[in-house]
């Protein structure tokens, strides 16, 4: 397998959910037929606690690996699944910055929150000129907004302003998230026609569709 079967997903703003966008994503690839990996590289270990739980996160594998060797690890399960998606801590660890660098593609989520964006701006472009070989390849991507609201569509501008990528797609703020949490899974398995289902799905689409063209342009 080849690196830009990587997803990365990296801020360090925390509460940023992170921990939502990485086990969302896998699920919805192993619904639709796809062999993902989730490699929990964060010490707060969200995403085997969550594994932990009665649903398992439909039985998407995860594997807890936060050392500077996480690279070795993503390589080693690429050889058997698709994607592999790369959970990071909040902060400025070494597993991070190896994870963004090996990553195909980072995918870094933004609170709707005007704080949560002049924070997560600082920290990224810090944490991004850190990393062997050069910014990585990177989308953001709108967590718990309410869409089309008065805040999202100023940050998104900002954003924009600021030289950071943004996805079309948004995660809105949905109660599903944390009531499908209790249970270990996600709103794709509780809710698999509903709205945040949906939105999960257009998110994957979009992403699915970054990383393909990267065959041939990286």
């Amino acid at each position: 397998m080849s690196r830009r079967a990587i997803v990365t997903v990296a801020t360090l703003k925390g509460g940023s959910g992170k921990s939502t966008l990485a086990s969302c994503l896998a699920v919805h690839w192993r619904l639709n037929g796809r062999d993902p990996v989730l490699v929990d590289a964060d010490p707060q270990r969200t995403l085997a606690r969550l594994a932990e739980r009665p649903q398992a996160l439909g039985g998407v594998p995860v594997i807890e690996d936060s050392s500077a060797d996480v690279v070795t690890t993503a390589r080693r399960l690429g050889k058997a699944h698709s994607p592999v998606v790369i959970d990071t801590a909040g902060f400025r660890a070494p597993a991070t910055l190896a994870a963004l660098a090996e990553a195909g593609l980072v995918v870094v989520p933004v609170k709707a929150s005007p704080l949560d964006v002049d924070v997560m701006i600082d920290t990224a472009r810090t944490l991004f000129s850190t990393v062997d070989g050069g910014v990585p390849r990177f989308r953001c991507v709108m967590m718990q907004t309410t869409r089309d609201s008065v805040i999202a569509r100023h940050i998104r501008s900002e954003l924009t302003e600021a030289g950071f990528p943004l996805l079309e797609s948004e995660l809105v703020n949905r109660i599903i998230y944390g009531e499908a949490a209790l249970f270990g899974a996600t709103p794709s398995m509780i809710e698999p026609r509903g709205a945040a289902a949906r939105e999960i799905a257009a998110l994957a689409d979009e992403i699915e569709a970054l990383l393909a063209p990267a065959k041939e342009t990286r």
